[in-house]
């Protein structure tokens, strides 16, 4: 009975699609540091909950034993006006995880940016100051806005071809390279730049995103913010799973 129960369960995982059977190996971490904004990972791990999907919370000095060749990593949103992905760049150097994190990518693993973890793709984090970003990002990097304060914008979603309002807060200007292999998954309605993209790095994976798809309601009540459409974890997990793939 045991052999025949064995052969059931081999012959249900081998019939799954490639991408499911891939994602059965990754496991999903979400960086906690000084660089952080408050809340901010437990956001992130909150979403993924209430898709039954199961992360970890790591600080910096645990990311280099705890995650694996082909496990993703997330990086979220940075300490409100200040230099968030500086910040977290020096989380990161300290553990000497910097490098180690653009050669996890690079080497096969995967890459989710949420903001300030977008701008630290970028090749310059301060280039007066010659103070380089992870450098992973084929194109450039800018702030979308000047306005610093939380707002609702609107994103078209690729999967859906629907106008969805989402938290937003000092995100980036992805602007990808023309010969880039980008795929975008959300573009911002106002100048129909993406909001939400994934590209490959060496045998890696990255995704990035400007707004804050892990929002829930008290992000915008603290802000005052009536979003008639919701939160946007719908958006979020479908993203995250994009990324396993």
């Amino acid at each position: 009975m045991k052999s025949i129960i064995l052969v059931i369960i081999l012959t249900s995982i081998l019939s799954l699609p490639t991408s499911a059977q891939t994602n059965l190996n990754r496991q999903i971490y979400i960086l906690k540091s000084s660089g952080i904004c408050d809340g901010c990972a437990e956001a992130l791990s909150k979403m993924l909950f209430t898709a039954g999907i199961h992360s970890q919370i790591l600080g910096p000095e645990q990311l280099k034993s705890a995650v694996g060749p082909n496990d993703l990593l997330i990086i979220g949103g940075g300490v409100p006006f200040a230099d968030g992905e500086e910040t977290i760049k020096q989380d990161l150097l300290k553990v000497g995880a910097f490098k180690w994190l653009k050669n996890h990518i690079y080497n096969g693993g995967r890459y989710i940016g949420i903001c300030a973890g977008a701008y630290l793709t970028e090749e310059w984090i301060d280039k007066n100051a010659n103070d380089h970003g992870l450098n992973i990002f084929p194109g450039k990097i800018g702030n979308y806005t000047k306005d610093e304060k939380a707002k609702l914008m609107s994103v078209q979603w690729k999967s859906t071809n629907k106008n969805r309002l989402v938290f937003f807060e000092f995100g980036p200007y992805l602007h990808p390279d023309p010969s880039a292999t980008v795929k975008v998954y959300a573009r911002f309605n106002q100048d129909n730049s993406p909001a939400a993209l994934t590209y490959p790095y060496g045998s890696g994976k990255v995704g990035l995103i400007s707004p804050h798809l892990e929002a829930d309601q008290p992000w915008f009540d603290m802000y005052k913010l009536n979003n008639s459409d919701g939160i946007s974890y719908d958006l979020g997990i479908e993203f995250v799973r994009e990324v396993l793939r």
